[in-house]
C-alpha cells in the first residue's frame, strides 16, 4: 500500500533550495521499497539546468531491484551524457552505459537485481511557461518487467519566467519626410519574437528579433517633438521590457552643418595634444567623435559656441589624419571634418609607451565590470586613469607587470567609449588606448507566479476520481454541467 506523500520547497522556499518528493510502494512479493525525487531548484527561470534524482531504497523484507525509470514533463530538455547512477555494492556509472536507455522524456536503467537501494540522476534545461510545473515521476522493478510506483509522484516546481531588456537607440532627428530607423538591442528576447514601437503613446509599427536587435523604418508627416518607445510584451515564458522614452525632433527642413577640426601646436609622441572640432552653424546638442587614421579617440558633446575638444595622446611620429564626425542635432544634418597634424618622435632621452586595453564584454548597468590595462612589459610605476567618455571611473597604480585594474559598475546604458591614459613615469611617456563596449539595461524581473502547494497524498481522505465535465460557451455566456463524482471528499 503507497504511503503519505512528502513535498518539500513549497511556497516561500528560495529558489535555490530544492524541491523533492517521497511516497512508499509495495513490492512484487513481501518487500517496500520508498522512492525519494529530488530537483535542484524548487523555483527555476526558463533556461536553468536543474539536476532530476531518483533514488529507490528498500524498505523492508528481501527483493532485489531490477529496473528503474524516470519521466518528466516535455518541457525539460534533457542534457545529453549527464545521466550517471549507482546500485548498492556497485561501482558508480555514466551514459552511455549499456544499463541506461532514453525514449522521449524518459531515462531508464535496468540491472542483473541489486538491494537495497539504486539512484540516478539526470541534467534538463527548463523550458517551461511559467508557473506550477509538476516534474512527472519514477517506477520501479522489483521483479524483472513488473513496475510499480508513481508516474506523478512530482515534485511540483515553481517556473519562473526569464527576465529581459529593451534598448532603443536615439533615433537622428529627421526632417519631414524623411525616412529614419528605429533600432534596438534586446537581452533575452528569443528570435523570432517582436519588439512593438510607439510614438507619443501610438502604435508605429513592430520589429522582428533576430541576434538580439530589431528595427523599424518610419517616416514623419508633420514637425514637432516625438517620444519614441519600444517594448517586449510579456509570453509564457518571459518577462516584459520597455525602453527610456527617446525624444525626436523633426523639423519642416534641415540645415547642413560643416566642422573644422584644429590641434595645438606641437604635437609629440606622449604628450597631451587637444584637439577641438567646431560645428557651423554653432549650438549645443549632438557630439563629435574624433578618430586618429580611423581608430576612435574618443567623443565630447557639442557646446553653445559649437566646438567640442578632447585630449589625445599621440603614440605614433609623422602625419597623422584626424577625423570629427558630428551626429547632428534638431534640424542639423550630421557631417564630418578632418585635418592633418605632424606629430614629432620622442626626445632621445625618453621611452615610448604602448598602452593596450582588454576587451570589454557587453555588460548591464548596475553590474560590475573589471577594466584592465597593460603598458608595455617593464614599465613600472605611475597610473591609469580610466574614462566612461569623459567621466573619470578611476584610477590605479600600473604594478610590477605593467597592469592596472579597477572596478567600473555602469550606471549609463549603450553604446559607451572607455579609455585608459597611462599618466607616464620617469623617462617613459604617457599613452592611451580606446576601446567600445556596449551596456544594456538593467533587466526586469517578471512578477513571480504563484508558489506550488504540497502535492496531494494519493491515499488522503480527499483523494478519488473526478468525473468528466462537459460544457459549451458562447462570447455571451457558458453553460455546460458537472459529470459524476465518484469518492469525492468520501
Amino acid at each position: 500500500m503507497a504511503g503519505a506523500a512528502l513535498v518539500v520547497g513549497g511556497a516561500g522556499v528560495a529558489s535555490a533550495a530544492e524541491a523533492s518528493a517521497s511516497q512508499t510502494f509495495s513490492g512484487a512479493f513481501v518487500s517496500s521499497f520508498r522512492i525519494d525525487r529530488t530537483v535542484s531548484e524548487a523555483s527555476p527561470t526558463y533556461g536553468d539546468v536543474v539536476t532530476v534524482r531518483t533514488n529507490v531504497q528498500r524498505t523492508s523484507a528481501a527483493d532485489l531491484l531490477y529496473g528503474v525509470r524516470s519521466d518528466v514533463p516535455p518541457c525539460f530538455e534533457r542534457v545529453v551524457g549527464t545521466t550517471n547512477g549507482q546500485a548498492s555494492g556497485g561501482a558508480h556509472i555514466s551514459e552511455p552505459h549499456g544499463q541506461f536507455s532514453f525514449s522521449g522524456n524518459r531515462v531508464g536503467w535496468t540491472g542483473p537485481g541489486v538491494g537495497p537501494w539504486f539512484w540516478m540522476e539526470t541534467d534538463y534545461t527548463v523550458l517551461c511557461n511559467a508557473g506550477n510545473v509538476p516534474t512527472g515521476g519514477a517506477e520501479f522493478a522489483s521483479v524483472a518487467g513488473s513496475y510499480r510506483g508513481s508516474m506523478s509522484l512530482g515534485p511540483t516546481v515553481n517556473v519562473k519566467r526569464l527576465g529581459t531588456s529593451v534598448f532603443l537607440t536615439q533615433p537622428a532627428h529627421p526632417q519631414v519626410g524623411q525616412q529614419v530607423t528605429f533600432s534596438v538591442v534586446t537581452t533575452n528576447v528569443p528570435n523570432g519574437d517582436q519588439v512593438a514601437f510607439s510614438i507619443d503613446g501610438a502604435p508605429a509599427g513592430v520589429g522582428t528579433v533576430n541576434n538580439n536587435h530589431a528595427t523599424l523604418t518610419y517616416t514623419p508627416s508633420s514637425p514637432g517633438t516625438k517620444e519614441v518607445r519600444a517594448s517586449f510584451v510579456q509570453t509564457g515564458t518571459h518577462g516584459g521590457s520597455a525602453s527610456a522614452v527617446r525624444t525626436m525632433s523633426v523639423s519642416q527642413a534641415n540645415v547642413n552643418s560643416t566642422v573644422s577640426v584644429d590641434a595645438t601646436a606641437g604635437a609629440k609622441v606622449g604628450q597631451v595634444t587637444q584637439l577641438t572640432a567646431t560645428v557651423s552653424p554653432a549650438e549645443a546638442g549632438g557630439t563629435i567623435v574624433f578618430s586618429d587614421q580611423g581608430a576612435e579617440i574618443g567623443s565630447a558633446p557639442v557646446g553653445a559656441d559649437g566646438a567640442a575638444s578632447i585630449d589625445w595622446i599621440p603614440q605614433t611620429a609623422g602625419e597623422r589624419t584626424i577625423d570629427a564626425d558630428f551626429s547632428g542635432r534638431t534640424g542639423v544634418n550630421p557631417s564630418n571634418g578632418a585635418t592633418s597634424v605632424n606629430v614629432a618622435a620622442a626626445d632621445p632621452n625618453d621611452v615610448a609607451t604602448n598602452t593596450t586595453l582588454a576587451q570589454i564584454p557587453h555588460g548591464q548597468v548596475g553590474e560590475q565590470i573589471t577594466l584592465s590595462a597593460t603598458v608595455d612589459a617593464g614599465v613600472a610605476g605611475g597610473s591609469v586613469s580610466f574614462y566612461d567618455g569623459s567621466t573619470l571611473i578611476g584610477t590605479a597604480p600600473v604594478d610590477g607587470n605593467g597592469q592596472a585594474t579597477v572596478n567600473w559598475t555602469p550606471s549609463t546604458e549603450g553604446d559607451r567609449t572607455v579609455r585608459a591614459v597611462f599618466s607616464g613615469h620617469g623617462v617613459y611617456l604617457s599613452s592611451q588606448a580606446t576601446t567600445q563596449t556596449f551596456i544594456a539595461p538593467a533587466i526586469v524581473e517578471p512578477e513571480p507566479e504563484p508558489e506550488p502547494g504540497p502535492d496531494p497524498d494519493p491515499d488522503g481522505p480527499n483523494s478519488g476520481s473526478l468525473g468528466s465535465l462537459t460544457g459549451s460557451s458562447d462570447a455571451g455566456n457558458a453553460s455546460g454541467s458537472l459529470g459524476s463524482l465518484s469518492n469525492f471528499g468520501s
